[in-house]
């Protein structure tokens, strides 16, 4: 895509920023946040975050809600993350989000040196993309490019590898489920994926019958990472 595409694109996700459905969504997803942060990275999601992409702003408007200090940057703040030095400071954020936002983009490497640079020294980066190559071919990620402004499709191995690269050490890779048990993430990685991948029925809990069990519902394919 273009740059005019990509700026197209982000148009139109902000004009979703107040619908409903969007922050009951990102309430949830900051729910699940503080229940990584607290069961799994064993600190609290807390002090001041970044959300990279953040498209309609709905996720820094529900933090801000919640009392956490969130600022959000994407294309329509005149940035390209290929290659635009971030408006901060170095040392400035003590988490940074990237959510669906890496598969969007041709080169990585100038959003990751920037967010080494303004991330605190114990600083959290997170990032959740979808695992494109799962186990088996007949749940691999055959969607992802159903989206026009996918371009770049990462696995396991290759967020692992490109994070290497740019220096960050890994915490933690599992399943991106959004509320459920934290006993899904301290499952065999392999096995939380298969999970995800084969539950018959997707996310959007809202138009699902309600007497469905939760275990059923949320489908995904996501890597949290």
């Amino acid at each position: 895509m273009t740059e005019e595409d990509t700026i197209h694109y982000n148009k139109l996700w902000q004009e979703r920023q107040f619908r409903p459905d969007r922050l009951y969504m990102q309430e949830r997803v900051l729910k699940t946040f503080k229940v990584l942060f607290q069961k799994i990275l064993k600190s609290d999601f807390s002090g001041k975050v970044l959300d990279v992409g953040s498209g309609d702003g709905s996720f820094v408007r529900v933090c801000a809600e919640h009392g956490i200090e969130a600022t959000g940057i994407d294309i329509c703040d005149g940035i390209n993350f290929e290659k635009d030095k971030l408006p901060f400071k170095d040392n400035e954020f003590d988490i940074a989000i990237m959510y669906s936002v890496i598969e969007h983009l041709q080169s990585p490497s100038n959003i990751l040196l920037e967010l080494h640079r303004i991330l605190k020294k114990n600083g959290k980066l997170i990032i959740i993309v979808t695992n494109f190559e799962l186990e088996r071919p007949f749940i691999c990620g055959k969607e992802f490019f159903n989206d026009p402004a996918h371009i770049h499709p990462y696995n396991r191995k290759s967020i692992r590898i490109l994070m290497k690269i740019y220096n960050f050490e890994e915490k933690f890779m599992g399943l991106w489920t959004v509320c459920k048990s934290h006993v899904i993430w301290k499952l065999p990685e392999t096995l939380q994926f298969y999970y995800g991948a084969l539950l018959p029925l997707r996310g959007k809990t809202r138009r699902i019958p309600k007497f469905i069990p939760g275990f059923l519902k949320g489908r995904s394919k996501s890597m949290l990472c």
